[in-house]
């Protein structure tokens, strides 16, 4: 009997664009997060593969690479989504020429597509173009899935089971999550917070318990600085007056000695930058950024500035 069947494992629940009425673009800050934070997200999410990398080499991240691989003129290719959001090719411990391919995809609010599919099409992609099996990642940010995650199907007597790490934020353990000596994990319990904080006082609270436990790690202040910053865009407190209440704690903790973070400055409207002037409201974010020991390849994303105009700044 012929059996014709595809099946994807995979339920994306239906939301507004990220990008739709002013939205933050939270797959976007979570794809800076993993190439700032790498190390410590494959530590997270594929313990096995953290023990086998060299971590003391910089992994080479092709997706630019892959993108020009799959340019063509199929108008079912040539546009997104089919730019995969990162390829990254590891170094192994054993040396030579020994690596594992990673790709890497990022699944929030609206999803793009079928992902499981979507997956396995990038798959054939990679062994295609690198003649080398990848390793795969889906992140999960926001929605809600089934339990079982794989791209398979079954055409007369033909079939496939493609399976691959699925990091989950909805199902990660808060307690664990806030006990971690992971830098990320503090940071994918703001995910998780995210997700179900509707209110604006409780992105208050929780920002200010933010805070505490960032003071608590033994980690260098460019990292809590730098992680403390993607968390308040996830968290995304929007109400202008507990803003205003944050930046005074933050400066109260400042005047005492306690370690800086970077205030709410992302914050302030396209309205309000328009005002001051559209350039010098950027220019005064930049160097308010700066100030506060930011990265320039965060503030370029964050004030929308180029990179060598926040470099002259630097000067």
């Amino acid at each position: 009997m012929s059996d014709v069947k595809s099946e994807n494992i995979e339920n994306a629940e239906k939301t507004d664009s990220p990008n739709s009425g002013g939205r933050i673009d939270h797959d976007s800050t979570w794809k800076d997060l993993i190439k700032k934070f790498f190390p410590y997200l494959l530590k997270r999410a594929i313990p096995e593969l953290y023990e086998e990398a060299d971590i003391s080499e910089e992994p080479a991240f092709l997706d630019k690479e892959f993108t020009d691989v799959v340019n063509t003129s199929d108008p079912g290719i040539h546009k997104n989504p089919r730019y995969a959001d990162y390829v990254i090719k590891i170094p192994l411990k054993n040396g030579g020429a020994e690596f594992v391919i990673l790709h890497i995809e990022v699944q929030g609010r609206g999803g793009r597509g079928n992902l499981a599919e979507r997956m396995y099409h990038y798959k054939c992609l990679i062994y295609s173009h690198y003649r080398k099996e990848p390793a795969a990642l889906a992140i999960i940010t926001a929605g809600r899935r089934k339990k079982e995650r794989y791209y398979s199907f079954s055409r007369f007597g033909t079939e496939a089971i493609y399976r691959y790490n699925n990091l989950v934020l909805s199902e990660l353990d808060d307690e664990e999550l806030v006990s971690s000596g992971n830098p990320i994990d503090l940071v994918l319990y703001a995910g998780k917070f995210a997700q179900r904080a509707k209110k604006e006082p409780q992105k208050f609270d929780f920002l200010r318990k933010a805070v505490e436990l960032f003071d608590e790690r033994g980690w260098s202040l460019d990292e809590k600085r730098n992680l403390f910053l993607f968390t308040e865009i996830i968290v995304n407190m929007k109400d202008k007056e507990l803003i205003t209440q944050f930046r005074e704690f933050l400066e109260h903790r400042n005047r005492e000695g306690k370690a800086m973070y970077v205030p709410l400055l992302l914050r302030d409207s396209a309205a309000e930058i328009e005002q001051r002037g559209r350039e010098e409201g950027k220019l005064e974010v930049a160097r308010n950024l700066l100030a506060n020991g930011v990265s320039p390849d965060i503030i370029e994303k964050s004030a929308g500035l180029p990179v060598e105009k926040i470099r002259e700044l630097m000067n």
